[in-house]
């Protein structure tokens, strides 16, 4: 009886890691690539943008809304605020590709501030400010290889691409 309750224990609980094994690989299998980043990019620009051209960087810069007059433009060394909201991009079959989950953003009272150039925030967002004059308001459509590439980060899958809707205002130091 003892050996039968033991062959019985270790069925199960070779039953359970075979289990927790194949979930494991789902979740490496379903993890996006850099090949689906740049498809879903593509269709992504191609709805809400169509014609728009990267950067060199690859960096996709959208004003949304222009400064007022006479307003300072934003470069290396200024301290800057930013209010924003991110997304990741996400497909549907219903709704096709379009912003998706809402993975952080500052609020109306919370902005995010850095020193342009200081190397405090993800590439496309220090070269995206660059284009930007004090009060102006842009999309930034961030490739991962200028936020987080192949890394998980919070929420933040690997090989995603971010979509940020920006306002800046320059601070003095």
């Amino acid at each position: 009886m003892r050996i039968l309750k033991l062959v019985f224990l270790a069925l199960f609980f070779s039953a359970g890691f075979t289990s927790c094994l194949k979930t494991i690989d789902q979740i490496s299998v379903n993890q996006p690539t850099e090949a689906q980043e740049m498809t879903l990019l593509a269709k992504y620009v191609a709805k809400f943008h169509p014609g728009l051209a990267p950067k060199s960087s690859g960096l996709y810069f959208i004003e949304t809304k222009a400064a007022p007059s006479g307003s300072d433009s934003i470069k290396v060394g200024d301290l800057v605020n930013v209010y924003y909201s991110g997304f990741l991009i996400s497909e549907s079959t219903t709704g096709g590709v379009l912003d998706g989950y809402n993975f952080d953003n500052s609020g109306l009272n919370y902005p995010v501030s850095f020193v342009v150039g200081a190397g405090r925030v993800i590439p496309g967002w220090e070269e995206g400010v660059t284009y930007m004059k004090n009060g102006s308001e842009a999309k930034l459509i961030i490739p991962s290889k200028l936020a987080y590439y192949g890394q998980q980060y919070s929420a933040i899958p690997p090989y995603s691409t971010l979509v940020f809707y920006v306002r800046i205002i320059k601070s003095t130091l």
